[in-house]
């Protein structure tokens, strides 16, 4: 039996083909990217570092921020006001559980994104970014700005059955056809035929049943990757446009981007992320 990554080889080669050709095309439209986090004071840490990651990393794109605060252990205002020192005019947003798992949960992050593409143009991006997503180049943003698929997400991970759920795009269009499904079928109808009833399952699901087109690529490497290539640092920035830390223990995702990926060493960032977890 050839090992998973021998057999993904062909894959990776024709999407790095099909990811060159894309790249080189003009942008049609201009979008903006609005980034849906759903986080709580614990994740704090791992928040306000996927957020720096973004902020470093995307100063040529126009983007907001929500950030979709857990009723059941919400941000605190510290914390609150030290992500907006970050990133000035990013929301938060009081909300309900939406961890991702069960009909009800899988409902609250879909109505979250109905918040965020309220005001958004049909072209627009409506994006899900786990608080444990670390973004170390633009890439995969410049290819969703250019593609004209409805939904965008890493599958490698998964054998490309579905979008892995750290972190994947949707245009603002196909988020609207999504929850007009949801609205005339209910939640607990359309979850129910799933394998596992999780976000992540779902929203591909959701789109495939509706004929959108999705395009599943590599751009989100995992812990095991990491450790692969931690002597090849360089080799992973171009393989992928962000880190997916799905661990229990995310301590080590810390070390990890402060060691490998904060190429600036910014003082302000090391300072304000030493005082943020004095107040966790």
């Amino acid at each position: 039996m050839l090992p998973i990554r021998l057999k993904q080889l062909p894959n990776f080669l024709n999407d790095q083909l099909e990811r060159r050709q894309i790249l080189k095309q003009r942008k049609q439209t201009k979008r903006v990217f609005h980034l849906c986090f759903f986080s709580c004071e614990s994740y704090f840490d791992y928040l306000y570092c996927s957020v720096y990651s973004l902020v470093k990393c995307l100063p040529k794109f126009e983007y907001k921020v929500y950030v979709f605060s857990d009723t059941d252990m919400p941000l605190t205002e510290d914390q609150t006001i030290k992500l907006i020192q970050l990133c000035p005019g990013l929301e938060v947003i009081p909300w309900p559980k939406s961890m991702g798992w069960g009909a009800q949960q899988i409902a609250n992050i879909w109505k979250a994104y109905c918040y965020a593409a309220k005001d958004a143009a049909e072209e627009d991006i409506i994006a899900r970014v786990d608080s444990d997503v670390f973004f170390v180049n633009d890439r995969i943003f410049r290819l969703v700005e250019r593609h004209d698929a409805d939904l965008i997400g890493d599958g490698h991970f998964v054998d490309f059955k579905y979008s892995q759920g750290g972190c994947y795009f949707f245009k603002a269009s196909a988020v609207r056809k999504i929850i007009q499904l949801i609205e005339e079928e209910g939640i607990d109808e359309l979850v129910a035929d799933l394998d596992v009833d999780v976000e992540d399952v779902a929203a591909t699901a959701f789109a495939r049943r509706l004929k959108l087109k999705v395009f599943l690529t590599w751009f989100m490497g995992f812990p095991n990757e990491l450790d692969n290539n931690k002597w090849f640092i360089g080799w992973l920035k171009y393989k992928f446009s962000c880190l997916h830390f799905v661990m229990k223990n995310k301590d080590k995702m810390l070390t990890a981007y402060i060691k490998h990926f904060d190429d600036c060493k910014d003082e302000k960032f090391t300072e304000l992320l030493n005082s943020s977890k004095e107040l966790t």
